[in-house]
């Protein structure tokens, strides 16, 4: 069994699964990069991406709702910040970006409490498992 790099709650899973389902909608621009741009340095990089995200998945579950009490994050601690790092910015430009659209609709206010709860779990993980700000789990 691989070791364990940190643990999150369900309710950090719940906001970081969010933010990895909104993610994946986008992994056609893989094939955009590649077939219709040309552009395969980002097709590579987005492929490396969503490599991540998937693996994530492995760890906190693939299904919208899952009852486990805790859940152990097993990538590996450079990976995991990498790709906290990159949800945690895109939600924080959406929550940003969009506050007189919230506000406007309900089902977007759903959306905004997934992101911030994304969001927020990021910043918790990140800071225990950064060796720069603290110690590693």
């Amino acid at each position: 069994m691989p070791s364990i790099t940190a643990k999150i709650t369900p309710e950090q899973r719940n906001g970081i699964y969010g933010l990895v389902r909104n993610r994946l909608a986008g992994i056609g621009d893989v094939w955009i990069a590649m077939e219709k741009a040309g552009d395969y340095s980002s097709a590579e990089r987005l492929g490396l991406e969503f490599g991540e995200e998937l693996r994530l998945l492995r760890d906190i579950g693939w299904k919208p709702n899952d009852y486990r009490r805790e859940f152990a994050l097993t990538m590996p601690v450079h990976d995991l910040m990498e790709l906290l790092s990159r949800l945690q910015g895109e939600a924080e430009s959406v929550l940003v970006g969009s506050a007189d659209e919230r506000k406007a609709r309900e089902e977007e206010a759903k959306v905004t409490e997934c992101f911030q709860l994304g969001y927020e779990a990021c910043e918790e993980v990140l800071a225990e498992i950064d060796p720069r700000t603290g110690d590693p789990a």
